[in-house]
């Protein structure tokens, strides 16, 4: 792994405490609660059914300098990239924050990737060149995927609430 792939993982290791947190204050996103049917009630002391709706969690962490509200996923690299990954059906969800500089995420949202899948959001899209020359991404602006559904929950006070989300209410410090 080159160096500064490693330090940029560290880094971005210190945010996974809230990470954690927010994907815990948020899990009922991730869950279906039924009630049991007769026969489980009946038969097996079970009034309610919980199931995990399922996939895995893909987790960006930006700096503070970055000001865009986007979603931006890796789409040239020189190999299988993530937009590849995410195309396959990778990942269910995936949980986009942005530092403040003082250790914590400041703000975030949680993108439902069938929603971004369902609408088709990852083609068309112009790759953008990183200052590397190597790399480039796309970036699906937070408004769009707000607007299509694809934001289940969020912490980013410019976007406005999503109509059928409910936003994790965020604890003081």
């Amino acid at each position: 792994m080159r160096h500064d792939v490693k330090r940029n993982w560290a880094w971005a290791d210190q945010y996974l405490p809230d990470v954690k947190r927010i994907l815990m204050a948020n899990a009922g996103h991730m869950l279906d609660i039924c009630i049991a049917p007769l026969d489980a009630d009946m038969n097996r002391a079970t009034d309610m059914v919980v199931s995990v709706k399922g996939g895995d969690v893909a987790v960006r962490v930006r700096r503070p300098r970055y000001n865009y509200r986007d979603l931006t996923i890796r789409a040239r690299a020189g190999g299988k990239t993530e937009i590849d990954k995410i195309r396959e059906g990778f990942a269910r969800w995936y949980l986009y924050g942005w530092t403040n500089g003082d250790g914590r995420l400041a703000e975030w949202m949680l993108v439902d990737l069938d929603k971004v899948r369902e609408h088709e959001l990852l083609s068309g899209r112009r790759v953008i060149d990183n200052r590397d020359g190597r790399t480039g991404f796309i970036a699906i602006p937070a408004e769009e995927l707000l607007a299509k559904g694809c934001i289940v929950a969020h912490h980013v006070p410019k976007l406005k609430r999503p109509e059928r989300a409910i936003v994790a209410k965020e604890k003081a410090a």
